[in-house]
Order: structure tokens, then sequence, then C-alpha cells
């Protein structure tokens, strides 16, 4: 058993199959975290694999490696081998999982020595498999920082039914629990859960934030909506990030179609495996007033938010969403952008105490449509002050730099 730590500079590892410069929420909270605590003077390596996401293609200056290592931002970075897939099939995403599986025990036994902690990032849940060997092989304490519930939600997106494989997921699952030193948790809805299946466990909520120092309000650009193909003086309504199940997209393109005949442009930013269907569906309505680009680099995100008069926060409607909390909404407030938060549950009640958020029931185009037109109608010091609130807010309750210190209180007190 790993034993008391003497002194509170800890060695952390981070495990996790997503990283920077991929986009993404897990990339853009672990980093942030890691970040904070090597400032703070703490070891902190991420073993992780090689770039592929949304694409499912590995970034160019990864092709070819079966391991590399390179330092961003003061952070060791470990990168293991994974065979990607732009496939949606279950069997194909199973192979990539455990593809990073695989060469990161094998990678980790070699190249990663004692620590402190290693803190595991899920989903995937099957990063569990090598978070428990490299517990055991590196005797440290195991923090599984959870910001899905799976195999639950897997089962809600119709991923995996019942059986012997959901069976065995299911104990899998509780196994992770029962050998966690802690289980840090983004939402109130997964500490519940995880209480649920394994109420021993030592939890925390550690819920997703914001750096308010890169999300801040920058002016209109005055090129923008001509080199993006948007008729002057049109309201924009925009989305940026992954397009996947989770988000439903399609009721964000019904609504747009219900809205066809106003001065609204609809921008949808970013990429995911629902992306080449949600086009062709967008292009058979014959929709002018919506269009598709390419993902933005992280740096640059405030920049594309701040063009958006309002933006849209979308959910697949099942239970288990009802318990999330998406990163997006936080970005949001912080760059005081007013947004329509399609959802039910915890995130609903947070978009709403901003103080600058409408929220919808969650595929339902024609309530989407609806809260879209009563934000266009409003006049731009109404809409900048919704803004303002919402920034006050985010920076009251959901500031990463005083996350990242509670959670090293909790690492600390563990440690004892």
């Amino acid at each position: 058993m790993a034993s008391k730590i003497q002194n509170s500079k800890f060695k952390i590892v981070v495990l996790t199959q997503y990283y920077p410069p991929e986009h993404g929420a897990p990339q853009n909270r672990l980093h942030d975290l890691a970040r904070r605590w090597v400032s703070s003077g703490h070891d902190v390596t991420v073993l992780t694999a090689m770039p592929n996401y949304p694409t499912g293609q590995i970034f160019p200056a990864y092709q070819g490696k079966f391991t590399f290592t390179e330092s961003i931002d003061g952070i060791k970075v470990i990168r293991c081998w994974i065979l990607p897939t732009k496939k949606k099939s279950t069997l194909r995403q199973l192979v990539c999982y455990f593809s990073f599986v695989k060469s990161s025990a094998f990678i980790g036994l070699f190249k990663l020595g004692k620590s402190d902690f290693l803190i595991c990032e899920s989903p995937p849940l099957f990063l569990g498999f090598t978070a428990l060997f490299l517990k055991f092989v590196k005797d440290t304490r195991l923090v599984m920082n959870i910001s899905d519930l799976w195999p639950e939600s897997a089962v809600q997106l119709g991923m995996i039914g019942k059986g012997p494989a959901l069976s065995f997921l299911e104990w899998f699952e509780k196994l992770l629990y029962r050998k966690s030193a802690l289980v840090s948790c983004q939402t109130e809805g997964i500490v519940e859960g995880v209480k649920k299946r394994y109420p021993a466990s030592r939890t925390f909520l550690f819920p997703n934030g914001v750096d308010l120092d890169m999300f801040i309000r920058q002016p209109k650009d005055a090129n923008f909506a001509a080199t993006h193909g948007i008729p002057k003086d049109y309201f924009v309504i925009g989305y940026a990030g992954n397009h996947g199940r989770s988000q439903a997209l399609s009721q964000v393109i019904e609504a747009a179609r219900l809205l066809k005949d106003n001065k609204l442009f609809f921008a949808f930013f970013g990429d995911g495996p629902e992306k080449e269907e949600l086009q062709r569906k967008a292009s058979g309505m014959g929709l002018e007033n919506l269009k598709f680009f390419d993902s933005v680099p992280r740096d640059r995100m405030a920049y594309l938010l701040s063009q958006f008069d309002i933006a849209i926060v979308p959910l697949k409607d099942i239970k288990i969403f009802e318990g999330a909390r998406p990163s997006k909404i936080f970005e949001l407030m912080a760059g005081q952008i007013p947004f329509i938060f399609c959802g039910k549950g915890e995130g609903a009640e947070v978009a709403l105490k901003s103080g600058c958020a409408k929220v919808v029931p969650p595929e339902n185009p024609e309530k989407l449509a609806g809260a879209i037109m009563e934000f266009a109608k409003l006049a731009k010091e109404d809409l900048a002050k919704s803004g303002e609130k919402g920034r006050l807010y985010v920076s009251e309750n959901f500031n990463r730099a005083v996350l990242a210190d509670q959670f090293m209180d909790k690492l600390k007190e563990i440690g004892k």
C-alpha cells in the first residue's frame, strides 16, 4: 500500500485518453488543472494517447510514433500509440479504446516512476484496466475522475444493451470505486450515482469551471460576418463544440428551419462523428441561414464566442444528462455571451442562476425557436447586461483557480 506522504509537494500522474492539442471538455479541464498544480510546485506527468480527437486521425506531427514525450506548459506529457477510428460503430470504438488501454499500460510500466497519486479520467471506463494495473505495480493511490457515469450513459445512448457485457461493466465500475482513495465527480448527479453504486466511496465534487483570464469578452470583428458568409446585420446564433450523439444538434437545425424567414444566421463550429450527417440534413432542407465551419484553436475560442450574439448549448433528451453541467456554459458566462441551454436538471439550474441564459426542454425545436426570437428582439444594451450577470456569477462560483486549490486540499487530506 502507498505510504503516508511526508511532504506537501506531490508527484502526480494523470491518465487520460484525451489531452491537448486536442480540443474538448476533459482536455481543457485536465490541462488547466495540471498547469496550475505545476505552477504551485507539484510534479505532474500526463500519460495520454497520440492526439486524434475528434477527427479520428492522428495529428500530423505525431503520426508514425509508438510513444513520444514532450513538455506542455511545464507538464511532462508521455504519448502512447492508439488505433483511432472515424467510424461510429461500437466495435470500432472498442478497438480504439483498448488499443490505448494496452499501450498505456505497457508504456506506463516502463516510463513512469513512483508517484503519490494516479488520477484516471473516465470515460472511457475501460481505461480503468490500465489504472488498476499501474496502481498495483507503482504502489500509488488511485483517484478516479468521473465526468460521465459509465456504463449507464452508454446504455441510454443506445451504445450497449442488457447482457453479460453490461453486467461485467457494472461490476468493473464498482471495483474501480472500491479501489480508489478518492472519486472526484463533475456534478452532484455523478456524486449520487457513484454513492449509489458503492456507498463507501470517498467522493469529491470537482465541477467544470472556467479560466477567467482566457475567456474575456472581446470586441466584435467587423470583418467576421463577411469572411464567414454571414449576411450583413443578421442576428448570429452560434454553436462551438463537438458534433456528437450527446449534443443532438438536429434540434438546432430544426429550429433554424422554423426561423428561416427571419434575419437570423446559425453558425456551427467544430467537428465530430455526427457532422457529415448533420450537414446532409441541413443541405436537404435547403437552409441558407445555417453554415458549418471547422474547429478553431483553443486560444481563439474567446474571440469566436465574442462574435456570436447568442450561443446554444444543446443536449440529447436522456435521463442521465439531467445531471450534466457542460463546460461550454461556463465559458459563455465568462465571455459574457447570453445563451440558450437545451436540457434539464443541474445544467438548467446553473444556467438560470447565471442570469444570462434561457432554458428550454431538450430536443424541442419549437421551444428553442421561441427562445431564440425572444433574445433576438432584445435591445443590444439588454443583451450586454445579461452577459455581465453571467460573468459575475461564474467568477464567484466556478473559477478554475479556486477549484484547483480545492482539489489539491482534498489530495493533501487523503495523503496524510
